[in-house]
């Protein structure tokens, strides 16, 4: 036999030709076994990252940062009478005091509230769907359910670009209230939270990446202090059963200067509430700015202050001048 000459497999006794095609076998079942393992590894960790993705937990917010990230330097305000202008000018109007969010007082299955949501959306600006603008929910809790429900249904068909709800009943504005029986206030402060609970039940089952906030007495929570209301610290209004940011109104004589403001917004702060602090514009005038840059130099360090918020856009003096 020349030693020269390269035997193929066929050359070979059958029991090695076999013991060849085993090995053979042996390292191709490796290798498919292998790429099995990194396709299905691969596969398992984008599913999971899609889950992780998709389960994101949702982070309420009043207004974002430039980079669409959820802020505590909000400015806006609550905006009436939308009816009087255009959305343009409205949205325009709110942009140009540097408003990054709006409680917008809307209608439901309305056109002009769709064409001025789409009009302040245009300008960046976070629009949270104010209503409830009527103690007569208070006497009956269920029917906040009802219109909250209409109201979420109307956003979802429509297909509206709002980024929460605001709800601005007021308890204090009551009769019951205004008498200053302590019972009569107990129970239309009961019949308030259960309003609250309700909206959120709403929220939950139909749009739950929405943040829900409400304007609030600043003298809720030290109310309850006193043992005259029950239900009004701040932590136990803002929780997961009820609203997501709460703002309390420090005006109407409660707020004309720096020291009042604080001392009227310290009860929420502590309560560990999150906290966007109201102001009405009659009472600064041209002192707002340093008004409001005052209390968010005071603030900044809390991590419960998210801004201010301004009552309202119809108070100021150069509502309805040309921009």
């Amino acid at each position: 036999m020349d030693p020269f000459v390269i035997k193929t497999i066929d050359d070979q006794p059958i029991y090695k030709r076999k013991l060849v095609w085993l090995i053979v076998s042996f390292f191709l079942i490796i290798i498919l076994i292998v790429i099995i393992v990194v396709t299905t590894s691969s596969s398992g960790n984008s599913k999971n990252n899609n889950q992780e993705t998709s389960n994101k937990e949702f982070i309420p917010y009043i207004c974002l940062d430039e980079k669409n990230n959820p802020s505590n330097n909000c400015l806006g305000g609550w905006f009436y009478k939308i009816r009087y202008y255009n959305p343009e000018y409205n949205a325009k109007f709110a942009k140009s005091k540097n408003w990054n969010y709006v409680f917008l007082s809307l209608s439901i299955d309305s056109k002009t509230s769709r064409e001025n949501i789409k009009a302040f959306r245009a300008q960046n600006i976070s629009v949270h769907f104010m209503t409830l603008e009527d103690t007569v929910y208070l006497y009956d809790p269920q029917t906040a359910y009802d219109h909250m429900e209409k109201l979420l249904l109307d956003v979802n068909n429509n297909s509206l670009d709002i980024q929460g709800i605001h709800i601005d009943v007021e308890p204090h504005a009551t009769d019951e209230w205004k008498s200053g029986d302590s019972n009569l206030r107990k129970e239309i402060f009961k019949n308030y939270t259960k309003v609250i609970e309700n909206c959120r039940k709403a929220i939950n089952k139909y749009r739950p990446n929405t943040t829900l906030s409400a304007a609030v007495g600043w003298f809720y929570s030290s109310r309850t202090k006193k043992n005259e209301i029950e239900g009004g610290r701040g932590y136990e209004l803002v929780n997961k059963d009820k609203l997501d940011f709460l703002v309390p109104m420090i005006y109407d004589g409660a707020g004309n200067n720096l020291d009042d403001i604080i001392k009227h917004s310290e009860d929420y702060i502590n309560d560990k509430a999150n906290s966007v602090i109201g102001l009405d514009v009659r009472y600064h005038g041209d002192n707002l700015e340093n008004i409001i840059n005052q209390v968010v130099e005071y603030r900044k360090n809390s991590s419960y202050f998210y801004g201010i918020s301004i009552f309202s856009n119809h108070h100021y003096s150069d509502w309805g001048s040309e921009l």
